[in-house]
């Protein structure tokens, strides 16, 4: 069974303003030929640990509004390898291990987290800021691809993110965009 196939359980029948809304702001996490045809989840769940599905798609992609529990407004849009991946993840399994081929995610809106090195961290480490980053591109890699040259400071325009953990991936700026001048953000 597909991700895709598993996720796509249970479909919202609600065509109201505040799911049209969540679409729309979902979609702007993607270029438009991989926004427009992906399928669209809540980030909410239904009684059965399923993602609610907004808008049933076609392409392979999935994308997710905004997550109102951080700062930044971070629509995101995932592939089908990040999608094994984050399933493993909110498993509790080792998500590397779902890793066979290169995976691709867009937040075209930007992103930010407690933490660039551990890995779902819900405050920064005492001394560290919020990390957040632009609109970027994020790959995640097989575990056998080696990425121990690749820097991990956030202010480059790439950088590995949770380096050395099964959660390791690439993040890739997509604009110039001075971290320091975001509210509350900075170096």
């Amino acid at each position: 069974v597909s991700v895709s196939a598993a996720v796509l359980a249970v479909t919202a029948q609600d065509n109201s303003a505040d799911v049209k809304a969540k679409i729309d702001n979902a979609m702007s996490a993607a270029p438009r030929f991989v926004a427009e045809d992906a399928t669209i989840l809540d980030n909410a769940m239904d009684a059965n640990g399923k993602f609610v599905v907004l808008r049933a798609g076609t392409n392979g992609w999935t994308c997710f509004p905004d997550d109102p529990t951080t700062p930044m407004n971070n629509p995101a849009c995932y592939d089908e390898v990040w999608m094994k991946w984050i399933h493993a993840a909110m498993a509790g399994e080792d998500p590397s291990l779902t890793i066979t081929k290169p995976g691709f995610s867009y937040m075209l809106q930007g992103d930010d987290a407690a933490s660039n090195s551990i890995p779902f961290a819900t405050e920064p480490a005492e001394g560290e800021k919020r990390m957040a980053s632009g609109p970027h591109i994020m790959i995640l890699f097989p575990p056998s691809v080696d990425l121990s040259g690749v820097t991990t400071d956030e202010h480059s325009s790439y950088w590995v993110m949770w380096a050395g953990t099964p959660y390791q991936h690439i993040m890739i700026l997509t604009s110039d965009m001075d971290m320091a001048d975001m509210p509350g953000m900075g170096s």
